[in-house]
């Protein structure tokens, strides 16, 4: 059985439906999933996630395992809509993993990998259409012209339901116990 690491929740922007998580502070030009017909995009260091909704955030939590964890993530808040695993290598070079908030720029995730290696990474994904229809109904209660003003701003604020993204990183290579890189051949 596989024993969860580390944690760390946060939130992220959707900016054009998107973010990206990267081991780096540089992009390596990923196609947007959409163009690949799936939600997510993998490249050698970074995994490009696009939102079918037009949320303005999301949480987002990030869980590192010494092993692959159950299939069916379940942390009692629900079923996730989608589920997709791709892998990633993580250098440790620049420390915690950053987030690419497309063109509102980058943040630090407050999230490390404990060391360097090549990672399964799954991603499950929940409550897009529902926080799109909370934004929605909140939007609907302010004329259009009203939409940049701040009591429309507080009222997105307070919508009580956002999008959610789980993404678990487990060794793509394990050792015959179960945990950390096997040997070299």
């Amino acid at each position: 059985m596989s024993r969860r690491l580390n944690a760390v929740t946060t939130d992220t922007i959707l900016d054009r439906h998107l973010f990206a998580l990267a081991d780096g502070d540089d992009g390596e030009g990923l196609e947007s999933p959409h163009e690949t017909g799936g939600w997510v995009t993998a490249g050698r260091a970074s995994v490009l996630v696009e939102s079918p909704y037009d949320n303005l955030d999301a949480i987002l939590r990030l869980e590192e395992w010494d092993g692959e964890p159950d299939p069916e993530p379940d942390d009692g808040r629900g079923p996730w809509d989608d589920v997709v695993t791709v892998s990633m290598e993580c250098s440790g070079v620049n420390g915690n993993l950053g987030i690419n908030q497309i063109t509102m720029g980058w943040d630090d995730s407050g999230f490390a990998l404990s060391r360097p290696g090549r990672f399964h990474v799954r991603l499950a994904c929940r409550n897009g259409a529902a926080a799109q229809q909370a934004y929605s109904d909140a939007r609907a209660r302010f004329a259009e012209s009203d939409w940049n003003g701040p009591e429309c701003a507080q009222a997105l604020e307070n919508v009580g339901v956002k999008e959610e993204y789980l993404v678990q990183f487990w060794p793509a290579v394990t050792s015959p116990s179960g945990t950390g890189d096997a040997p070299a051949s």
